[in-house]
């Protein structure tokens, strides 16, 4: 039998169809969001303790990063380019510092590439949060946003560190490279964007726009992307 996109079957989109629906609304969004082709993202890891980074390929030192981050866990930058010069192949690496989207380059014979088979896709407008594994969805989760004060930075970030908590319900805080555009500072910190939990004063519905510019999820999505994503996995918000 062949079904339609607007066909029903017992008063209800047929499963198939629905899954097929969800699959190509979720791939026009990654487009569309500016999201990496499947496959085609990197993460690199430096192979020293420090590294210097630079302005442009073989260009000023403009800082360093690290082999571990400041939870201990692996450091990992995501690629955002790579590029030939005399002195060999260079490549741009998202960094976590202010302002949004910042990046600095680096030699590529200094740290070692690995594949990013994993992505994280959250859409503000919808409320959802999808984890992507080799180009396909994983699963998808409901959220709370930022606030109109305080909106969830949009465009694309990486996770930058991991911090656990002792509580099932919330069990990771991830943060982002991603910093609030409407605050400096938060809670005696830089205002960096995570994805957490929700629990106590934090517990608003799910698909609300309540929080000051991080992510709330449930413990299973936090669990989830902890062991599937490491240090560096691009985050793709829209």
């Amino acid at each position: 039998m062949t079904l339609h996109s607007n066909q029903k079957v017992s008063g209800r989109i047929h499963p198939i169809v629905s899954g097929l629906l969800v699959s190509l609304a979720l791939a026009l969004f990654c487009l569309s969001a500016g999201a990496l082709p499947a496959g085609a993202a990197k993460i690199v890891r430096p192979l020293l303790w420090k590294t210097t980074t630079h302005t442009s390929p073989a260009g000023p030192a403009n800082g360093k990063i690290t082999a571990l981050t400041r939870s201990g866990m692996t450091s990992g930058f995501m690629v955002l380019q790579r590029t030939e010069a005399e002195a060999g192949q260079w490549l741009l690496i998202r960094i976590g510092e202010r302002p949004n989207h910042r990046s600095a380059w680096v030699p590529a014979d200094k740290v070692r590439s690995i594949r990013a088979k994993t992505r994280i896709v959250i859409s503000i407008a919808n409320r959802k949060m999808f984890l992507i594994i080799g180009g396909k969805k994983a699963w998808a989760a409901p959220v709370v946003v930022g606030k109109a004060s305080t909106p969830t930075p949009r465009g694309l970030f990486a996770v930058h560190d991991f911090y656990r908590v002792k509580d099932e319900m919330r069990p990771w805080i991830i943060e982002t490279t991603a910093h609030s555009e409407a605050l400096r500072t938060f809670l005696g910190g830089p205002a960096r964007v995570a994805i957490h939990g929700r629990r106590g004063q934090l517990r608003v519905p799910w698909g609300s726009a309540a929080s000051n510019g991080c992510i709330r999820a449930p413990g299973w999505a936090l669990h989830s992307i902890k062991k599937r994503a490491p240090v560096g996995t691009p985050i793709q918000v829209r």
